[in-house]
């Protein structure tokens, strides 16, 4: 089986050797990577050309793939430059700040490369700027909780993405190349791109979860999450109108994914256990929420049958 690792690099000169050292230490033998900058106004492309043409670097690797945007797309377009040139069975996103463990790509195909839909994530490790653990962030403990949580109550892992991007980042994403041909690249949208895909590939596929911290996820003053926040309520409405249009307002392939034409009426005691969901969904489709009553008629509307 062939992996495909595809790094999104934008200003990051202080940690893009790091990342791909991470790579190259994989213990899975069929690597393939691609590493497209975001046209970086530091040296963040120098340092990744310098890496690659290491001879003993660029051997180990069934390909490399090093680009540069003509200018800036921002991380959706530049990600979906990269998965566009993916010809792996299996594709892992990773971030250019941060780093794998050297056995995350072994893990993942050991369990699931057989499986040709495919969506999953790992636990994650915080690190600081030097690489160390940080112990007392509880961002990581907050998304173990939450699914945690979601196997307490019987909820399929799908069903626990309704509330947040539980894979922390669009790094912690692993899929399969055909699950990508099925629910297409990254949407744009600056803040929740990652979250919105997620969405999109729950409708299709019930998620997997690894429980080790296969993922190390870098904080520093540049994170993009911490710059972009501003942007992200009205962002989270497009999220949950992309998911409700591909699990509500049609039949979604994955059946286990919550929504009416899956569970009926129990559709609405089921989305009570996602106070955020269940918010956006009055918002966005009232008309089949047992709680509205229309202008025209005064009376209960009914809510989605089966098709």
């Amino acid at each position: 089986m062939l992996a495909s690792v595809v790094i999104a690099c934008y200003k990051h000169e202080a940690y893009i050797e790091e990342c791909l050292e991470t790579v190259y230490r994989q213990n899975f033998p069929d690597v393939e990577l691609i590493i497209v900058d975001d046209h970086s106004p530091d040296k963040s492309f120098e340092i990744a050309q310098r890496v690659l043409k290491k001879r003993s670097f660029a051997k180990r690797f069934a390909s490399c793939s090093l680009l540069k945007n003509p200018l800036n797309l921002g991380a959706p377009g530049t990600w979906n430059r990269a998965l566009s040139l993916a010809k792996g069975d299996m594709i892992f996103l990773l971030n250019s700040d941060d780093a794998f463990s050297k056995d995350r790509i072994r893990i993942f195909a050991s369990q699931y490369e057989r499986e040709k839909l495919f969506f999953g994530f790992s636990a994650v490790e915080p690190i600081d700027e030097r690489g160390r653990p940080i112990t007392t962030y509880q961002f990581p403990t907050s998304l173990r909780y939450a699914i945690d949580r979601g196997r307490i109550t019987g909820s399929p892992l799908s069903w626990i993405f309704l509330d947040s991007q539980v894979a922390a980042s669009s790094g912690n994403f692993v899929l399969s190349r055909e699950l990508l041909r099925k629910i297409g690249l990254l949407s744009d949208l600056k803040y929740c791109h990652d979250w919105e895909f997620a969405l999109r590939a729950v409708t299709v596929v019930e998620p997997k979860y690894v429980e080790l911290d296969r993922y190390m996820y870098r904080l520093h003053s540049t994170n993009s999450f911490r710059s972009l926040s501003k942007v992200a309520e009205r962002e989270t409405r497009a999220c949950m109108s992309s998911y409700c249009t591909n699990a509500i307002a049609q039949r979604p392939i994955n059946r286990a994914c919550l929504s009416p034409i899956n569970f009926g009426d129990a559709f609405y005691s089921f989305i009570k256990l996602h106070p955020n969901f269940s918010y956006w969904l009055k918002q966005l489709y009232a008309p089949y929420h047992p709680d509205h009553r229309t202008v025209d008629w005064n009376e209960w509307t009914m809510p989605l049958k089966w098709r």
